[in-house]
């Protein structure tokens, strides 16, 4: 009884434990706590003590948990998850209680799609406040399920049971390629007509480059990769000035088109990025995420053109 009532006194230790047996090292326990290693050695120490069996072996370079600690460390998962998700839980709350509602999408989109669906969403929704957040898509969809936002519009190949999406957009692949390319004035180039040429492609992380390397490899074709990058603006520079041709969405490259810097061409494949607005199913409930579920239903696409 005694020493149930100690370790509900003990939720500092408890969880440095958890961080030590979790990276089987004090170190690093230290700097993710941001507190320090004797500090650590002492937590773990006092933990024994009320315990009153060891927890943690060291010698010869080895770490192990005791029968002990393993039971232990079972049980302070639980309890680091649910403080997890607790804090989580109470940080959704502040939001709701400011409105705010936090979004992540790609760079590419935060220019071309963002700013007329956000100023629509904000019309249609007066108090809630905006926080927009830009990565690439596999980041934003990380992003959803560690909390740091709420919603996504990103595009994607297939979607986790987490999620509820709402179809948004399906966009078109094409060349791009500078103006006095070869290839600048076909009507359509098939992917087997690249392979001479220095491709220029996504970072990883992209929806676009898992398209374009999948269309690849069905075709049977290795292209001449140059450069990867994570920014598509970077790729369009290039591409203008002959450095390299490359795939991309249609209406990330319209300006540049249009400006004459670089020219689009279509792909015999016909390939396609799916864009979706995500929310992980848990967040259905959050006043923002139900609004803007609302705004896309009856105005957001109707803002968008395709």
């Amino acid at each position: 009884m005694g020493k149930r009532k100690l370790l509900r006194s003990s939720l500092n230790s408890l969880l440095v434990f958890h961080e030590v047996a979790k990276h089987k090292s004090f170190t690093k326990a230290a700097e993710g706590l941001f507190i320090s290693q004797p500090a650590v050695t002492k937590h773990i120490k006092d933990l024994e003590l009320k315990v009153g069996m060891g927890l943690i072996q060291r010698g010869g370079g080895g770490f192990f948990l005791t029968e002990a600690g393993k039971t232990l460390f079972k049980y302070t998962h639980k309890i680091s998850s649910h403080l997890t998700e607790l804090e989580n839980r109470l940080g959704n709350l502040q939001k709701d209680q400011y409105g705010l509602l936090r979004i992540g999408t790609t760079e590419s989109y935060s220019k071309c799609l963002m700013p007329s669906l956000l100023s629509g969403f904000q019309a249609f929704s007066p108090p809630t406040k905006i926080a927009l957040d830009v990565g690439n898509s596999e980041e934003i969809e990380k992003s959803l399920l560690t909390y740091r936002n709420d919603l996504a519009l990103i595009g994607m190949t297939k979607i986790s049971s987490k999620f509820e999406f709402i179809p948004f957009l399906e966009e078109n692949l094409v060349l791009i390629v500078s103006p006095n390319h070869p290839l600048a004035h076909r009507n359509e180039v098939s992917l087997k007509e690249l392979e001479g040429y220095p491709f220029i492609i996504r970072a990883k992380g992209s929806t676009t480059r898992k398209i374009v390397l999948q269309a690849f490899k069905d075709s049977k074709i290795q292209p001449a990769l140059l450069i990867e990058a994570g920014s598509s603006e970077f790729i369009k520079q290039w591409v203008s000035e002959g450095r390299g041709v490359s795939i991309i969405v249609k209406r990330i490259g319209e300006d540049e088109e249009k400006r004459g810097m670089i020219k689009t061409v279509p792909l015999a494949e016909k390939l396609h990025l799916e864009v979706a607005i995500l929310y992980l199913r848990e967040e259905r409930s959050n006043p923002g995420v139900r609004a803007f579920v609302r705004y896309m239903e009856n105005k957001g696409k109707g803002l968008i053109r395709n």
